[in-house]
């Protein structure tokens, strides 16, 4: 049978909201489907029951450079693919998918390097980004998009916080301006243990620090604790959800839990908002700086940072308490 591939080697976020591409994709072509990610991202869609194989890029470590995308063309070009639909819009990606020769190649017209693929869809700025996913294959409604954690990852996730119904809190980004301020997260914290509240914070290694930073006494602090999937499964067990925009906002929407997510320097309006019928965005409307980049930066370029600071630990509490 005619086997089809799937790309996408960027952030976690951006993986996730593939997922259900992957799963339409799955159930229009029907035979062997194969998903080519990052690390991170394979970490992310492990166990998938619609994926027959992960590939995995390692584009920043062991297959950096020409030499690594020379070999990673040349391991998909001995796989035969009928098909590739690629929601990454990078021009090594491009180069890479030209090069495994795959004879009918889909991306969306706006990606650096669509002049190397066959095919070209228009890219709807105006969808959400799991819509715009699905228009690489004809178009879909949005939905929900699905972690498969296995069962012994469940039951470490239900070793850690044997009881539902806490607060989870997601401080980290890699982009310094989508992290509400660490005083910020701090305060509501400490608000939301004096309101009576179990709170569980999560992340990964590098956000350690930043999860010690914002604890207090009987807040149960994770990061660097788990991997992607039983985070996902801790999340599975929450009652609310508070993050950045960033993969974990989009692990909760995942989760089915209502998330309480708070843009800094990026808006809803690029398309990765949450869309939970409890979900709730909070920004600051009114500046003329925002948004300052389609990512975010290291340090704010205006230098006072107001997108992240007038989001205040009041708004965001009483959103959480609402929820529950």
């Amino acid at each position: 049978m005619e086997a089809t591939l799937l790309v996408d080697t960027s952030f976690l976020g951006d993986v996730l909201c593939a997922e259900p591409l992957v799963r339409a994709a799955k159930q229009q072509f029907g035979g062997p489907l194969d998903f080519l990610t990052s690390t991170g991202g394979a970490g992310m869609l492990a166990g998938h029951p619609d994926i027959r194989e992960l590939l995995v890029y390692d584009k920043r470590g062991a297959q950096r450079g020409l030499g690594g995308l020379l070999r990673m063309a040349k391991t998909l070009r001995a796989k035969h693919y009928a098909r590739v639909f690629c929601s990454h819009r990078s021009w090594r990606t491009a180069m890479l998918l030209r090069l495994s020769g795959i004879p009918e190649r889909v991306c969306f017209e706006n990606a650096s390097g669509a002049s190397l693929y066959t095919r070209r869809v228009p890219y709807p700025k105006e969808l959400h980004e799991i819509e715009r996913n699905l228009a690489l294959i004809g178009g879909g409604s949005w939905q929900r998009p699905r972690i498969f954690p296995t069962a012994a990852e469940c039951a470490r996730a239900a070793s850690l916080v044997p009881d539902f119904g806490f607060v989870a809190v997601a401080p980290g980004s890699i982009w310094a301006t989508k992290r509400w301020p660490e005083e910020h997260y701090a305060a509501l914290v400490q608000n939301l243990v004096a309101a009576g509240q179990r709170v569980v914070i999560l992340g990964g290694p590098d956000d350690l620090e930043l999860g010690n930073c914002i604890s207090a006494p009987g807040v149960l602090n994770l990061c660097g604790q788990t991997n992607l999937r039983e985070s996902y499964a801790v999340l599975e067990r929450a009652a609310c959800l508070v993050t950045n925009d960033s993969s974990p906002m989009h692990m909760g929407v995942a989760a089915d839990i209502p998330v309480v997510a708070i843009y800094c320097s990026t808006i809803p309006a690029f398309g990765f908002s949450p869309r939970g019928p409890r979900d709730l965005v909070l920004e600051v409307l009114g500046l003329e700086c925002r948004p300052c980049g389609i990512h975010g930066h290291s340090t704010c370029p205006e230098k006072h940072f107001d997108c992240g600071k007038k989001t205040t630990v009041q708004s965001v509490l009483a959103a959480v308490l609402e929820r529950l």
